[in-house]
């Protein structure tokens, strides 16, 4: 692996230099945040296999997230490198919630990190800067610190209720609203997100969305992804890369050899 080692402390990113240390925000439209807890059975490889093509058609999904906090460290690791290994020829991102570690590991694209997990800037000591690094914010001055902090995408919310994470406050569309004025650093808006809701931040100009239940709890994993994707499609940001379909291209190669 091309990261073995811990970088010098001096490279760590600082100051608004820092921001988008992995070259650009990533151009996911559609992230999928798989966990076990959502998934029918516990069956969260079935999901993956679902969302993941197994033809070289474009896939709906620019972006998995593993995310699973109470499962042992081995397993973790395992799992990683299993969707690794099966959405990477796909052209699908991996990024591990929470441990940088995991990712580097993992050989995963990415690791997104909430406000009480390793800060930022220690996290990219650890992974170097071909690793993207998302951050969670349900602020704009959380969303400034992230990009200070070298961070290359901000996770925007939560915009709706979800069972999937307790938050005491919906911050709604309008801090969405409030992030696009800044357009300090690309996003994913999440929370609550579903075909019933997305056109909220569609209207209001959303480049990136992940969702969780309204994909891993779905009957038909692979076409609530397409759904979704689809209604994304319906708005074109200007900075988003996309086929012609509307399905968003997998990132450009920016990662040592061997990502």
């Amino acid at each position: 692996m091309a990261n073995d080692a811990l970088p010098p402390t001096d490279s760590t990113p600082s100051g608004d230099d820092a921001a988008i240390c992995a070259e650009h925000a990533p151009p996911w439209r559609l992230c999928v945040l798989i966990s076990e807890a959502l998934c029918p059975g516990g069956d969260w490889w079935a999901v993956a296999r679902a969302i993941i093509p197994r033809t070289e058609t474009p896939p709906a999904v620019g972006c998995i997230q593993l995310r699973e906090k109470a499962i042992p460290d081995r397993e973790l690791l395992d799992r990683a490198k299993r969707l690794v290994e099966a959405a990477r020829p796909r052209g699908i991102s991996v990024v591990i919630n929470d441990r940088p570690d995991i990712a580097l590991l993992s050989d995963a694209d990415g690791v997104h990190l909430g406000q009480d997990d390793l800060p930022c800037a220690q996290a990219r000591r650890l992974v170097g800067p071909g690793v993207v690094i998302g951050v969670s914010t349900s602020r704009l001055e959380e969303a400034k610190q992230a990009k200070r902090d070298g961070a290359d995408y901000c996770g925007v919310g939560p915009m709706f209720a979800t069972d999937t994470k307790h938050k005491d406050t919906i911050v709604g569309v309008g801090y969405l609203r409030q992030y696009l004025a800044w357009g300090g650093l690309g996003h994913l808006a999440i929370g609550g997100i579903t075909p019933q809701n997305i056109d909220q931040l569609v209207r209001a100009g959303v480049e990136g969305v992940a969702v969780s239940s309204a994909i891993c709890a779905a009957p038909d994993p692979a076409g609530a992804a397409e759904t979704i994707a689809a209604l994304l499609a319906n708005q074109t940001a200007p900075n988003a890369k996309q086929h012609a379909s509307g399905v968003p291209s997998p990132p450009e190669t920016r990662y040592p050899a061997g990502r």
